[in-house]
C-alpha cells in the first residue's frame, strides 16, 4: 500500500496537463505555417515638408551654391519631415490593441511592425481581392500599408547575341578601362545592389571566380541585408558588375522582401548604409499598384510617397543609381506596341531623385587592343569605342527612356538639356509629357556582360549591367572625393548636367539609336523618341569619361 501511494505521488508530480501542451504545439505550428512577417505604416508626413526638403536639397546639390555638399542627416531630415509625435502616438497605441503585432518601431513619418498575415488580414480586412481597408481609427494619419509582394516579371537576357554588326564578344573589367578612361580606384567607397521580393541571391564562389579572370583583387561580398538563398541570374549580375567596374570598393548586397516603399523605409532608418544604391527594377509608373500594397490609393498617390521617400534619401547624400528598363519607350506594358499605351515611363527610373541609366553597345571591329586578362585572353572582349544605343533590331531588346506621367514641371538641373532637345527639331512623338521628368540621365555598356553563375560564364544583356556599371564608377569617384576631405557626390544629377557643360570629353555623346522598339519587336516613330547631339532621352548625356570626372571634381 505504501508503494501504490509513493507510485500515484510521483506520477501527480510528473503529471502534465494536456492543455498547455496543446497550446504550445498550436504556436509552434501557427509559426511554421503562419509566421510573423513585416508590414510598414506610411503615416503622412508634416505639412510643407516636401516643399522644405526640396528646397534644402536644391542648395545641397547645386554645384554653384554656397552650401554645396552639405548633406543633413538622417535626424535633421526627420525633423524637417516627421509628423507630430501625437499623431505617431495614436497610431502606436492602435498597434499596442493588436494581440498579434509585434516589434513596432517609431520611424516618425512610418510604423514597421511584424504580425502573421492571418492577424493581418484581421487589422486590415480586405476591401477587394487587390486591396485591404485602413480602420477608421488610422484614417487620416496613415496613407497605406505595405505588406505583400506581387512578383514582379523579370527576364534576365542571358546570352543575347545581336546581328552580324553587333559585337558579342565580353565587357571585361579591361575593357571598361580603356573605354571610360577608369583610373586608380581608393578602397574606401562603399556601394549596394539592391534587390526585391526576397530574391534568391548571389555566390561569393562566383564573384571571386569573375575576379580571377579579370586580374582584379579577390575578395568576397561581406555586407548581406535580407535573404541571400540560392543564386539568380539578376542578383550575379548586379553584384559582379559592382565590383567589376568599381574594382576594390565595398560591395553590399540588400535584399527587400517587399516593393520600393519598403526598402526606403528599412534603408532610411539602418543604423550604416551604403553611400552609393543600385537598383535594376522597375516597372510601369502608372501600373505602380499592380505591385505594391496601394490599398485606396492611386499609382500616382504610391509613385508620390516613394519619390519623398528618396527625396529624403537624397538629402542625405546618398546616390541612387536606377535601370531605365528594356522595353524601350513603350514599356513592359505595350511590348506589342498597343496603340492605346504608346508610351510608359518606368518607375524608379523616372523619379526626379535618382540617376537614371541607359544602355549602349559597340560594333563588331578588328582593332586590336593589348588585353591580357584571362577572361579576355580566353573568350575574346570588345575593342571598338564607338558607342550606340541599344535597340531591338541590333540586339533584341531596347534601353528605356521617355517623359514620365506626374512631374509638374523638369527638374530645375536637366531643364536647359531638355528644352534644347525639344526645340532641336528632331521628330518627336505626337503626344507625352513634355513638361514631365526626362529620362535616362546617362547610359552605359548593356550588351554582353560577363557573368559567372555556378561557375560557368556567359554573357548577360539588360540595363541591369548598365547601372550597376555606372554605381560602382561613381564609388569610386566618391572613394576619391573623401580621400581628399571633400563631400562625396550624393545627389549627383545636377553635378553631372552641370559638368556636361562645361567638361566637352566628360561624356561620350552617344547620338546613334531611338527607343520605339521594346523587346519583341520595332513599333513605329510614334512609340519613342530619337537620338540627338545633346542629351537625348534615348541615352542621356551619353557615358561617363572616369578620368576626366575625376579631374574636373578633384580640380
Amino acid at each position: 500500500m505504501r508503494l501504490l501511494l509513493v507510485c500515484v505521488a510521483l506520477l501527480a508530480e510528473t503529471f502534465v496537463p494536456m492543455g498547455p501542451l496543446l497550446e504550445r504545439a498550436h504556436d509552434r505550428l501557427r509559426l511554421l505555417y503562419d509566421p510573423p512577417v513585416p508590414a510598414y505604416l506610411a503615416l503622412r508626413p508634416r505639412p510643407g515638408a516636401r516643399h522644405r526638403l526640396e528646397r534644402r536639397l536644391a542648395a545641397a546639390s547645386d554645384p554653384a551654391s554656397p552650401g554645396y555638399g552639405r548633406w543633413l542627416s538622417a535626424e535633421q531630415v526627420g525633423r524637417l519631415a516627421h509628423p507630430p509625435l501625437a499623431d505617431r502616438r495614436r497610431v502606436l497605441a492602435w498597434l499596442r490593441r493588436q494581440p498579434q503585432a509585434e516589434a513596432a518601431a517609431d520611424h516618425g513619418d512610418a510604423i514597421k511592425f511584424w504580425a502573421p498575415r492571418s492577424a493581418l488580414r484581421t487589422m486590415f480586412p480586405p476591401a477587394d481581392s487587390h486591396s485591404y481597408t485602413v480602420p477608421a481609427a488610422l484614417r487620416g494619419l496613415v496613407e497605406f500599408i505595405e505588406m505583400r509582394r506581387r512578383p514582379v516579371p523579370r527576364r534576365p537576357k542571358r546570352n543575347v547575341t545581336g546581328d552580324n554588326s553587333t559585337d558579342d564578344r565580353y565587357v571585361g573589367r579591361e575593357a571598361l578601362v580603356r573605354l571610360y578612361n577608369i583610373s586608380s580606384t581608393p578602397a574606401s567607397a562603399s556601394v549596394a545592389a539592391v534587390e526585391y521580393q526576397s530574391s534568391s541571391g548571389f555566390s561569393n564562389q562566383d564573384v571571386r571566380r569573375l575576379q580571377i579572370w579579370n586580374e582584379q583583387d579577390i575578395h568576397s561580398v561581406n555586407h548581406v541585408v535580407g535573404a541571400n538563398s540560392g543564386v539568380d541570374v539578376e542578383s550575379e549580375l548586379d553584384v559582379q558588375m559592382l565590383e567589376q567596374a568599381g574594382d576594390g570598393v565595398d560591395v553590399w548586397y540588400w535584399n527587400s522582401p517587399y516593393w520600393l516603399y519598403a526598402f526606403a523605409v528599412d534603408f532610411a532608418h539602418a543604423a550604416t548604409v551604403p553611400d552609393v544604391i543600385s537598383m535594376s527594377w522597375g516597372w510601369a509608373e502608372d501600373r505602380q499598384c499592380d505591385i505594391a500594397d496601394c490599398g485606396n490609393l492611386t499609382s500616382a498617390q504610391y509613385v508620390e510617397r516613394v519619390n519623398f521617400e528618396y527625396l529624403k534619401l537624397a538629402l542625405r547624400g546618398i546616390t541612387i543609381v536606377v535601370a531605365s528598363g528594356d522595353a524601350g519607350a513603350p514599356g513592359r506594358t505595350s511590348e506589342g506596341c498597343d496603340a492605346a499605351r504608346p508610351l510608359n515611363a518606368a518607375f524608379p527610373a523616372s523619379s526626379p531623385y535618382v540617376l537614371s541609366v541607359g544602355a549602349t553597345y559597340v560594333p563588331l571591329d578588328h582593332s586590336n587592343a593589348s588585353y591580357t586578362s584571362p577572361l579576355c585572353q580566353r573568350y575574346g572582349c570588345i575593342t571598338s569605342v564607338d558607342e550606340k544605343s541599344v535597340r531591338f533590331d541590333r540586339v533584341g531588346w531596347t534601353a528605356g527612356g521617355g517623359f514620365d506621367r506626374y512631374q509638374n514641371h523638369t527638374p530645375w538641373w536637366q531643364r536647359s538639356a531638355v528644352e534644347a532637345y525639344l526645340g532641336s527639331g528632331v521628330p518627336l512623338p505626337p503626344q507625352f509629357h513634355r513638361s514631365g521628368r526626362a529620362y535616362p540621365d546617362v547610359s552605359a555598356l548593356g550588351h554582353s556582360c560577363p557573368t559567372v553563375v555556378g561557375n560557368n560564364i556567359g554573357g548577360v544583356d539588360g540595363t541591369s549591367c548598365s547601372a550597376p556599371l555606372v554605381a560602382g564608377l561613381l564609388a569610386t569617384l566618391n572613394a576619391e572625393a573623401q580621400a581628399q576631405g571633400r563631400p562625396r557626390l550624393g545627389f549627383v544629377n545636377p553635378l553631372l548636367y552641370w559638368l556636361q557643360q562645361r567638361c566637352a570629353g566628360c561624356f561620350r555623346d552617344v547620338t546613334d539609336g531611338y527607343n520605339w522598339c521594346t523587346e519583341q519587336q520595332c513599333c513605329d516613330p510614334a512609340f519613342g523618341f530619337s537620338a540627338a547631339p545633346g542629351w537625348d532621352p534615348v541615352s542621356g548625356l551619353g557615358t561617363l569619361n572616369h578620368g576626366l570626372l575625376r579631374d574636373h571634381l578633384l580640380a
